[in-house]
């Protein structure tokens, strides 16, 4: 039988997860679901915890974390296997707290052996204006779900891993209300390990958590 040229077959109709294409694993012939190649480039998962994949991983809180109470750091995120080359992360931190004017810190560890480290946190700062500078380095910003137009952000930054970014921050307006904050930075692995968002609250008797939908990126650069 002729082979036939792949210009010379008809359309998928719709690029479904399950449409197939064919492959050669090491010399047999075999079947790749389309699910599965968006897989080995992008991996997707929903908990507290997934193993990295090959080039981007993304995890989803897929419920509350536990409440935690006090101002010791406590992991919330967790991607296994990052191992050795440059990587890029960005973490969209939802959480509560159970008092106003009190906040969070927040800090970003990898396990393993790390031969460069650079992290930043911003939020919505409605304590400042945009009549009163642009973007601050500040601990004593407020976080909201909605502000007023004019509002800039606050920021810290860090190039130390499991250490707080700066200092505690967002001193939120509404208790038991959700905020954001983001977290962001670039490192270099040498040996692998765990990268880990952690988690903490301002005072020794104030409770916070991290909420469903809080989501972690992680990017493979080289």
């Amino acid at each position: 039988m002729a082979d036939t040229k792949i210009s010379a077959l008809p359309a998928a109709t719709v690029a479904a997860a399950a449409n197939e294409l064919a492959i050669n694993e090491a010399g047999t012939s075999k079947k790749l679901t389309m699910d599965l190649l968006r897989e080995f480039i992008l991996k997707r998962a929903a908990g507290t915890s997934t193993a990295a994949g090959e080039f981007m991983t993304w995890l989803v809180l897929s419920a509350n974390s536990s409440d935690i109470t006090g101002t010791g750091l406590v992991t919330v995120m967790t991607i296994t296997g990052v191992g050795v080359g440059r990587w890029y992360f960005r973490c969209g931190l939802v959480f509560q707290t159970t008092a106003t004017t009190t906040g969070i810190g927040t800090a970003v560890n990898h396990t393993g052996t790390t031969t460069q480290w650079t992290t930043i946190n911003y939020w919505v700062d409605t304590i400042a204006t945009a009549t009163t500078g642009g973007m601050r380095n500040s601990g004593t910003g407020a976080g909201t779900g909605g502000v007023a137009a004019g509002n800039t952000m606050g920021s810290h930054a860090s190039i130390a891993k499991n250490t707080l970014i700066g200092a505690v921050n967002i001193d939120v307006q509404t208790a038991n209300s959700d905020h954001m904050i983001i977290i962001e930075g670039s490192f270099v692995v040498s040996v692998t390990g765990s990268l880990e968002i952690k988690l903490q609250a301002e005072l020794a008797s104030l409770v916070v958590r991290a909420m469903q939908s809080s989501y972690l990126e992680l990017q493979k650069l080289s």
